[in-house]
């Protein structure tokens, strides 16, 4: 179920940052690209069986490389632009999902 939803997510980001008119538009779209990829990594955490420190460290990094992608892909997409500061708010939602799911984590919370 947790996979599903994190899919769905996954599938919105691609569609909202390879879309050549953004659908959706906010004064202050590096809040979206934070809160958007903090949702996924903490979905994704979630969702995976893997144990350890291994298993964050990839599922970060894969976040974070797939935000890069999102902003490269931009490139080649009329009306987009490749922004530095998207990318460091994309970093920046990892690890906040990665934050919020290790303080659930730690305090034993009955959705973790």
């Amino acid at each position: 179920m947790v996979f599903g939803i994190a899919l769905i997510v996954l599938v919105s980001i691609v569609y909202l940052s390879l879309s050549p008119k953004p659908a959706v538009t906010a004064s202050n779209d590096k809040l979206g690209h934070f809160i958007a990829y903090s949702v996924l990594t903490f979905l994704m955490l979630r969702s995976f069986i893997l144990q350890g420190v291994t298993r964050l460290i990839a599922i970060v990094v894969s976040c974070v490389l797939f935000g890069t992608a999102m902003e490269i892909g931009q490139l080649y997409v009329p009306g987009r632009s490749y922004s530095m500061y998207d990318m460091i708010a994309n970093a920046t939602g990892a690890l906040m999902g990665l934050l919020v799911y290790y303080i659930l984590r730690m305090f034993r919370s009955k959705y973790i």
